[in-house]
């Protein structure tokens, strides 16, 4: 697992620094706000617990209503996650002069396979170039790429940079000539 980890923090980096692309942080956002709600319904009903006595049925009844909230907003994170965001390591956008590039990366590493699987959607959507032309659809790409950790990393375990973004290069212009065709 820290070789996965190793190899999404470099490509978050990679995609940020050295392609241009910006992150979005909506599925962050979203799964902390479902985190902090619960644990406002969880302090809120330790605080109620606190100040009134727990032998009263209303404490009781507050006490399992927080729980059963926090509980439920729990699980929302996790089906958030789980649905939506999927194994997803970067979300950005960028902008050129002549179109719109948006890419979702998602990984994967498999049990017991020293491999990595790299899945890239790579959407270009082309600029108007006047008021009157109509709205251009965008291209979709998808594609997976699958590298052994083995070509990324040196014999003491630390991440050769240079291949792993030589190799990212690659994969994007693959994925991104995909349209072209």
């Amino acid at each position: 697992m820290d070789l996965k980890n190793a190899c999404d923090d470099a490509l978050r980096e990679f995609l940020e620094q050295k392609s241009g692309y910006r992150q979005s942080h909506k599925h962050t956002d979203i799964r902390l706000a479902l985190g902090y709600i619960g644990c406002i319904f969880a302090a809120a009903g330790s605080y109620y617990g606190y100040i009134h006595p727990f032998e009263e049925p209303k404490t009781k009844l507050y006490t399992f209503i927080s729980v059963a909230l926090y509980y439920l907003f729990n699980v929302l994170m996790w089906a958030y996650s789980y649905f939506f965001e999927k194994n997803a390591v970067f979300t950005g956008s960028k902008t050129t002069s002549n179109a719109s590039h948006s890419i979702v990366a998602s990984s994967s590493v498999k049990s017991f396979t020293p491999f990595y699987d790299l899945d890239l959607s790579v959407s270009i959507t082309p600029n108007s170039t006047s008021a009157s032309s109509s709205k251009a659809k965008a291209k979709v790409a998808n594609q997976t790429f699958s590298t052994s950790f083995g070509s990324w990393f040196d014999e003491d375990g630390v991440l050769v940079r240079e291949i792993f973004e030589e190799d990212l290069r690659r994969f994007i212009a693959n994925t991104e000539a995909t349209h072209m065709e």
